[in-house]
């Protein structure tokens, strides 16, 4: 489906859920969004190009109350890429909501790298399941976009998983695959690890003074967080028997110290290399 721009971004918006619709693992998303009420909202310049948030207004034991969800996505992409994107944005959301994000714990430094790979992971295996559906359906953009804009080997992983074994696409295994996959990409786990010692230090710092001020002590992922994780998912896809653990193999673990290059800055066409300089 071609791209509209002349169209309002609520036309758009509703041209994307009624595209979801279309296959019952979409309809189930396009419900999440109404029946918790939130918010689309299209954005010309957003600090990210998708995004997800919700404003919490109160934590008791460990569990807060919360105000305002909101998907935040940049104006300008395709309606194929906002179409993925509200699907993992969403999954987001449901994990806030299912307790994967409650500030119940302090995570030490490690652990959040996990805890934030596995999010991560998660929305991305969700959106592969939805959007394969609706390629399935005769709706291929979404899906073509997801590995253009970065998970064409989750997307490989899925459909692998898939032609292998037809009984994997409904019992979770395919979604089990693209969730793996998703780790086994270096530059990406070096891009998080980036992204966790620049942006979400910082937060986390903060949050040991917010979070200390409510009696709450640093501690550690455990199976109730991982059961939490796969609460998220319409699909108990996550504590196969026969799977990895999520919390004990390296896979999921391994090159925390990992970082991606910095990139060189060019010269300017006018300058002089400095080798070359007199």
């Amino acid at each position: 489906m071609q791209e509209e721009f002349n169209a309002s971004s609520a036309d758009r918006v509703k041209t994307i859920l009624d595209r979801l619709s279309k296959v019952p693992e979409g309809r189930e998303v396009v419900d999440f969004l109404k029946n918790h009420a939130v918010k689309i909202d299209l954005q010309d310049d957003p600090v990210n190009w998708a995004a997800s948030t919700l404003t919490i207004t109160d934590v008791v034991n460990g569990v807060y109350s919360y105000k305002d969800p909101v998907i935040i996505l940049k104006k300008n992409l395709s309606d194929d890429n906002l179409l993925q994107a509200i699907v993992h944005e969403s999954q987001h959301l449901r994990q806030h909501l299912s307790g994967v994000g409650n500030p119940d714990r302090i995570l030490p430094l490690e652990e959040y790298i996990l805890f934030y790979r596995a999010s991560e992971a998660d929305a991305q295996a969700a959106c592969t399941v939805v959007t394969w559906k609706l390629k399935e359906a005769g709706d291929a953009g979404p899906w073509k976009m997801a590995g253009e804009v970065g998970y064409q080997d989750i997307c490989d992983a899925f459909e692998k998983a898939v032609n292998e074994n037809p009984a994997a696409l409904n019992d979770g295994r395919a979604q089990r695959a693209a969730f793996d996959a998703w780790f086994e990409n270096p530059a990406r786990l070096a891009s998080y690890n980036r992204a966790t010692a620049d942006f979400m230090v910082p937060f986390l710092e903060k949050g040991r003074e917010i979070f200390n001020s409510h009696g709450m002590t640093e501690g550690v992922l455990d199976e109730s967080w991982l059961k939490k994780l796969n609460a998220a998912s319409s699909a108990s896809y996550l504590l196969q028997d026969d799977a990895k653990n999520i919390l004990k193999d390296a896979h999921y673990s391994r090159d925390t110290d990992r970082r991606p290059p910095e990139k060189k800055k060019k010269p300017a066409n006018d300058a002089i290399p400095p080798s070359k300089a007199a």
